[in-house]
């Protein structure tokens, strides 16, 4: 009875810390709104209840473990740099030509590997010709170069 009565304490405390900040439960009751409107509340909530354990300590342990949080920090650190590098035009530009030909880039990476041609010097260097070719390999140097001038400024911990 008594950990009914703490329990309820707990609950209209949480409830009046609420609602003394009108604007974070109205905050709250948006992203409830968006979530249920473009169907993922349900989705969160058939997530959860499919996978939560029988015994929720277990789940709130794991929660609460160092190793999650600093992972999560990480992992939000990580998703910034992203969205901070696909905020730009050229970045959307480019992945999205990469992404949407995808099947032809992997077509062809795969058709050069089950059908490899032997090149000799001379060949190699007429190939090196080809405008499509040289493009690509310029490309890819020229990434290598900036990724060897970005890699030398990491600072190892």
């Amino acid at each position: 009875m008594e950990n009914e009565k703490q329990e309820k304490d707990q609950i209209e405390l949480a409830l009046s810390e609420l609602m003394e900040d009108d604007q974070t439960l109205l905050s709250v009751l948006n992203l409830v709104k968006i979530f249920k409107e473009s169907g993922n509340l349900e989705v969160l909530e058939k997530l959860i209840t499919e996978n939560l354990p029988g015994n929720t300590k277990s789940f709130t342990s794991l929660l609460d473990k160092r190793e999650l949080h600093l992972g999560g920090i990480s992992l939000a650190n990580v998703m910034l740099g992203l969205m901070a590098s696909l905020s730009g035009k050229t970045s959307q530009s480019a992945l999205n030509i990469l992404l949407y030909n995808s099947d032809e880039l992997w077509d062809s990476m795969i058709d050069g590997a089950k059908q490899p041609e032997n090149f000799s010097i001379l060949r190699l260097m007429g190939t090196l010709k080809d405008p499509e070719v040289a493009a690509g390999l310029s490309a890819m140097l020229n990434a290598l170069k900036t990724l060897g001038k970005l890699l030398t400024k990491v600072d190892r911990e």
